[in-house]
């Protein structure tokens, strides 16, 4: 005896970028998830890394040399590591859905090679200064 069994057709998720292929509103999701992850962990431990330094009274400008230079090369990399990982992890997608999942995932992976850079920059300066 052989059971039918009701097939329903299963519909279809609801796209939050329009014009999108599936696979790519699904990587549009996860990398607007992971960006705005990454930009918060990359808020907090230069919060806290920064916060220590201040909190123990050493300022910048007490950086000798090409220590100080490179402590506000550093600075500036971290900065702009974090904005395109901001970026990456800002829901608001200008150009059509694929170009703009690569556009992201390519911001995600620059960020957080600037970012990391920028604080090795910046804590080598202060250790070796």
């Amino acid at each position: 005896m052989q059971l039918q069994e009701d097939v329903v057709p299963v519909a279809e998720a609801r796209r939050e970028f329009p014009g999108a292929s599936a696979a790519d509103d699904a990587l549009l999701r996860h990398i607007m998830s992971i960006g705005g992850l990454w930009s918060a962990a990359a808020a907090v431990s230069a919060a806290i890394g920064l916060t220590g330094l201040l909190s123990s009274g050493w300022r910048p400008r007490q950086l000798d040399g090409l220590a100080g230079p490179a402590w506000w090369a550093g600075a500036l990399l971290v900065v702009a590591g974090a904005l395109a990982l901001a970026w990456a992890g800002c829901p608001v997608v200008t150009d059509e859905p694929s170009r703009a999942a690569q556009r992201k995932s390519l911001s995600v992976r620059a960020g957080l090679v600037v970012f990391v850079a920028g604080m090795a920059i910046a804590a080598l300066a202060v250790l070796l200064g």
